[in-house]
């Protein structure tokens, strides 16, 4: 399978495959062996576009012709096992397959011992019989283009192969290299070139390889060849790292290996820089002791390894609180720093009480560091200096990926102000990278707000970020606390998890698996379905940390230290606690600091005098009290002030609520609390302003959580005030940056107007951002606690105002029509007639009128149209005036008043402006322009203007292409598509649905990709495949009722009729268009009425002949509602219908007055079907 599809049955290859579809089979079938293949998901893999009873019976026959191709009825054991409802290949049966030796070589090496790679003969060995088997991509130039979802496993399935022959390559060139074997790592690079031209890695290490063995005419042709690929294949210049190496081999810095050695690699010129300066002010970092965890240690080293090697992955490290996460990932860190000199190290952490709604906090700490915000954990002690100068080293390669691939990560993840005052001081004297980014954060201050960018953007230009830096230099990113994380940050770590393929990337998270097996409220932890699939990509990839049954962490941690504890106080020890770390660690402090245990005159502990077990607690909490109580009462107070504030704290913000000097604080949370009571530890400085803050945190949440606990409700409600508005003091007009917090102390203050005030800002703060799950929990949190304050017109007033802001964060996840967003807006409604005119009253309206428009309730939308038109006209203001055109024209479009419609399409684009209308398209979430001329299409379709029809549908297509705004291409690409759908322009209307549906399909637009979904399915019917089609008009049809959407549902009907025709259908045809009637009268959808007739009166004529009187009521029924509507093009067909049966029936003359009338109204479109069709019979009539 590596390369061309091969199979044998002993040394004689197999050609009695019916089909490639049975070749296809057992290729799936061998490589995922590991389990039985349900015949669904084979039914779905190989005939997705087919009815499941068609799809069962062709995959019943592929099997009987694999079976008899491979002689699997003969064989002992068999190779195929075969139930009713599942097939599986037998792994046990007699084959060989090269995938499976493929990863069975590379997994040997990755599991054996051994110091270094290149000291390991047999693991050479086995990299090298590896890439023997390589002998091209997986199923090369094997193609099933009528099954997709087969297709996307085979391109899966390739790059996963590619990624790993590509980094076995990688291992044995480094491998020969370092053994001094130039020649045979040359002949490895050759093929890594061979297999990926388009690596410049590949081409540097040919080069340095060919430089190496003198051959450097030879070094500097392949650097023209890689220049040329470069050039021509994807228009971009070789990096300055291999300009810079082909300077050197020119020069002749780098040639013919001598007797000295090889020569030093070649380093970016972007990764120098000068002595890194840290302030000399630094507290003592305590370092943790890790002991006992030997394996977990070697599991992450050979987790690390596998990254390094292009085996990018996500791993976690699991336990309950108090095991040793922390201090296992933290010990990691630092010997993976120690062994790998260019690994760049950079962590963020969850937070218990901010972070579910502070949006991607751990993310937003990474990128913090990887922009050299590392003097605040330098002065905590919580990094060393080769780690801070690291970090500093790699500033100008993360800020040329911000500029090239992350700008809106800039004052979105990472402040832009900060960076920018970061890389001046990081280059002084300037520098390229530096000049890009002051020209990018000049662009950004003067260009208009374009809005907040998709979350999916984010997303995107994170992971292309640090995929840039990985390629300088490798990355493990720590994750900590993850069972606090916030949805978007999980949605990010799913996001980067699997786009991980070919990075040099370790993602490390820790979670408290108990946390998070318990869930959230009623609902599952949205962070175990991100683990159990990355299980699934990845294998075994979750360390669960456990008790050690053995005694090992007890014994570990006692010899820690000198010491002569014998044998009964350790097992005493062990039976108290367990083994449990933190019941360890603080028992036997607390054991210490009473002096239960004190030191000989060599320095070991032993027993003391006293030592009583009895009186010792059994449960952390009881510990944790044990150490409180022996504290002085002022220090325990400092501690209950700053378990209020929460697991991080203040100085400054305890001082003021303690009334102390804010200095005296400081000293006695670093020398008594840290140093001596090692309860808390200090986190560094934070910089509000011209303001100093001085941060602190808990050394376990535990000790906080006992605290806090401890406070009666009197003690909790006044802290917490006391609190939230020493805060408020501290960052005045930057209270922004901790609104989350603010919200929360407010509200456990039971000052709710306040709180609410936070949570507001806290719900756009996340909109801005794109989280949109996080903003809705703020806006519904703060309607929840704003009902607990006194009904006044002020609440009132803030009531709407957060009805709106959720009403837009539901549109934006939610849809239009779900009953959420329809009780959003009602209230919001509600409460505008309340509290009299107000501004929000128009984009309430049109919410409303969003909601009642797509759920087909005509009237209510037109009365609420009506509504906007007033008001708009009352303020007489252009930016409302254009939507409330396009509401009142859209929803009489529907109605069938399409004169009028295009009366309001046409005021409307009068009156539109995109730049100043930029603002509202941003607020309501779609360009207004882009919709008046998008509908104007389909009146002036309908009126009898095809030629005009086209060329307005054009402009808004046009239009939308220099918006930059996704949504709004998404409308005008589907409202396009439905104009080449009513002119029967097949090509043309799947060519438009084809870029919708990929464009919504990526931004998450539902309510279009349903439409296109649908339009898709009509041209597949067009196009012969009347099945195919069916089924996906059906998905989209789906998709809509599962959404509430009502409107247009009577004419996807009429699709699904024409297609039951074109299948000899025609009652199942007819019913549903008796369906389509009902529901276009019941709802008012009255412009559909006239095409359902015609269309009812032909398929009742193509039944039976005996249907011509129910026919020609039926075609009559439809020329008069056309007449009534000044619908010309459905007139002119209910026309060329009823001449058509006339004829038929001998009335020749009235046939041909009718028809000639009507034709000759027409003035333009006289290529459309319709217009040739009627010109076609009155040639014949005449």
């Amino acid at each position: 399978m590596l390369g061309t599809l091969q199979i044998h049955v002993g040394v004689e290859p197999v050609t009695r495959f019916e089909s490639n579809k049975v070749r296809a089979l057992l290729a799936y079938l061998a490589v995922e062996s590991d389990q039985p293949q349900p015949r669904e998901t084979l039914v779905n893999l190989f005939w997705p576009h087919l009815p499941e009873r068609t799809a069962r019976h062709n995959l019943s026959q592929a099997l009987l012709s694999l079976r008899r191709a491979i002689g699997d009825y003969d064989a002992n054991p068999p190779f195929l096992f075969v139930s009713r409802h599942a097939i599986q290949f037998n792994q046990d049966s007699d084959h060989w397959l090269d995938v499976a030796e493929f990863l069975a070589l590379l997994d040997a090496c990755d599991q054996h011992p051994h110091r270094q790679e290149e000291e390991c003969p047999s693991c050479l060995d086995r990299l090298q019989r590896a890439m023997e088997l390589y002998r091209g991509s997986f199923l090369e130039k094997f193609s099933l283009r009528d099954a997709a979802p087969f297709e996307e496993w085979c391109v899966v399935q390739r790059e996963r192969f590619h990624v790993l022959a590509m980094s076995t390559l990688r291992r044995l060139i480094r491998c020969y290299e370092r053994r001094g074997e130039y020649e045979r790592a040359l002949r490895y690079a050759r093929q890594w070139v061979d297999l990926d031209p388009w690596q410049e890695e590949a081409h540097r290490q040919l080069m340095r390889l060919l430089a190496l063995t003198g051959r450097r005419i030879e070094a500097l042709a392949q650097y023209r060849i890689c220049q040329r690929i470069l050039v021509d294949g994807i228009g971009i210049e070789p990096t300055a790292e291999t300009v810079e190496l082909y300077e050197q081999i020119r020069d002749g810095s780098i040639g013919e290996v001598g007797p000295e050695g090889p020569p030093p690699l070649v380093v970016d010129r972007a990764l120098t820089q000068p002595t890194l300066e840290l302030p000399s002010s630094r507290l003592e970092g305590h370092a943790h002791r890790c002991v006992a965890r030997d394996r977990e240690l070697a599991w992450l080293a050979a987790q690390l390894d596998l990254a390094l090697n292009g085996r990018g992955r996500v791993v976690f490290v699991t336990g309950g609180a108090g095991w040793g996460k922390t201090t296992l990932i933290r010990e990691f860190a630092r010997r993976a720093q120690e062994t790998y000199p260019d690994l760049i190290v950079a962590g963020g952490n969850c937070n218990a009480y901010t972070g579910i709604g502070d949006p991607y906090l751990p993310f937003r700490e990474i990128l913090d560091l990887l922009t050299g915000d590392i003097e605040a954990l330098w002065r905590a002690g919580a990094i060393t200096y080769e780690h801070a100068r690291r970090l500093w080293k790699v500033l100008p390669l993360v800020v040329d990926a911000l500029v090239e691939d992350g700008p809106d990560l800039i004052d979105t993840f990472v402040s832009g102000a900060a960076l920018a005052t970061r890389a001046a001081t990081r280059a002084p004297e300037g520098g390229i990278w530096l000049d890009r980014l002051q020209a990018l954060m000049e662009r950004k201050a003067t260009t208009p707000d374009p809005g907040n960018p998709q979350q999916s953007d984010l997303f995107r230009q994170y992971t292309r970020v640090l995929q840039a830096l990985a390629h300088q230099a490798p990355l493990l990113l720590l994750l900590d606390d993850l069972q606090w994380a916030d949805l978007g940050t999980i949605s990010l770590l799913f996001h980067l998890g699997r786009r991980l393929a070919g990075s040099r990337i370790l993602i490390l998270g820790a979670y408290r698996s108990e946390e998070v097996a318990i869930g959230r409220g009623e609902r599952p932890h949205p962070l175990q379905p991100v683990v159990d699939e990355f299980v699934r990509d990845f294998g075994d990839i979750v360390m669960e940390l456990g008790r050690t049954e053995d005694r090992a962490f007890v014994d570990a941690f006692l010899d820690s230290e000198p010491n002569r504890l014998g044998a009964a106080f350790r097992d005493t020890l062990y039976r108290q606690t367990g083994g449990h770390p933190l019941f360890t660690v603080e028992l036997l402090r607390g054991m210490q600091e009473r002096g239960d245990l004190v030191r000989d005159e060599a320095g070991c502990w032993v027993e003391g005098p006293t030592l009583d077990w009895e009186t010792l607690p059994a449960r952390v909490e009881a510990t944790i009290a044990e150490r409180i109580s022996r504290l002085p009462e002022e220090l325990q107070a400092i501690l209950a002030v700053a378990s209020v504030e929460g697991e991080e704290f203040t100085a400054e913000v305890v001082a003021r609520v303690r009334a102390t000097d804010e200095w005296d604080m400081v000293q006695r949370l670093s020398s008594e609390l840290e140093k001596q009571h090692r309860l808390v530890s200090a986190q560094g400085i934070q910089r509000v302003g011209d303001r100093r803050l001085s941060r602190y945190r808990f050394r376990h949440h535990l000790f906080q959580k006992y605290l806090y606990n401890r406070l009666d409700e009197v003690e909790r409600v006044t802290l917490h005030e006391e609190v939230g508005h020493t805060l408020e003091a501290l960052y005045e007009d930057q209270v922004g940056e901790i609104c989350v917090s603010l919200a929360r102390h407010f509200e456990e203050a039971r000052i709710a107007d306040k709180a609410v005030e936070y949570l507001r800002q806290a719900g756009e703060r996340a909109v801005r951002l794109s989280a949109h799950e996080e903003a809705i929990a703020h806006f519904t949190k703060a309607l929840r606690l704003l009902e607990t304050l006194p009904d006044s017109p002020e609440r009132a007033h803030r009531e709407l105002t957060l009805q709106v802001l959720l009403g837009n964060a539901l549109l934006a996840t939610k849809g239009y029509t779900v009953p959420e967003v329809g009780e959003c807006y009602a209230r919001a409604r509600e409460l505008c007639r309340r509290v009299g005119e107000t501004p929000q009253l128009f984009p309430v309206l049109h919410g409303l009128h969003r909601f009642y428009l797509a759920r087909a309730e005509l009237q209510t939308s037109r009365d609420l149209a009506e509504q906007c038109l007033d008001l708009a006209q009352r303020q007489d203001d252009s930016i409302l005036l254009v939507p409330a055109h396009r509401m009142m024209g859209t929803t009489l479009f529907f109605l069938g008043e399409f004169v009028s419609a295009l009366e309001h399409f046409e005021r409307g684009i009068a009156l539109y402006d995109a730049e100043r209308h930029r603002s509202y398209a941003l607020l309501c979430g779609q360009d207004e322009g882009v919709g008046c001329r998008g509908y104007s299409a389909w009146a002036l379709w309908d009126l009898g203007y095809p030629d005009q029809a086209l060329a307005r549908s054009r402009e808004a297509l046009a239009l939308a292409q220099t918006l930059s705004h996704p949504y709004s291409l998404a409308y005008a690409l589907i409202l396009a598509a439905w104009v080449h759908q009513f002119r029967c322009e097949v090509s043309a209307v799947q060519e438009l649905v084809e870029a919708a549906i990929s464009l919504s399909t990526k931004q998450g637009f539902a309510f279009w990709l349903a439409f296109g979904t649908v339009l898709r399915g009509w041209a597949l019917v067009e196009q012969g495949q009347a099945e195919a089609g069916v089924e996906l008009i059906y998905q989209g049809w789906d998709i809509t009722r599962a959404m509430g959407i009502g409107i247009g549902r009577p004419h996807t009907l009429s699709l699904l009729a024409e297609a039951r025709v074109k299948m000899g259908q025609i009652e199942e045809a007819l019913t549903l268009l008796d369906e389509a009637l009902v529901m276009a009268h019941e709802n008012g959808e009255a412009c559909s009425l006239a095409d359902l007739y015609i269309r009812k009166g032909e398929y009742l004529l193509s039944l039976s002949e005996g249907n011509q009187a129910k026919a020609e009521a039926c075609f009559l029924r439809a020329f008069e509602i056309a007449l009534q509507q000044r619908a010309k093009l459905s007139e002119l067909r209910a026309a060329t219908s009823l001449s058509r049966l006339w004829w038929s029936r001998g009335e020749g003359c009235k046939a041909r007055q009718l028809l000639a009338q009507t034709y000759g109204w027409f003035s333009e479109g006289f290529d459309v079907i319709y217009l040739r069709e009627a010109k076609a019979l009155l040639d014949v009539l005449s």
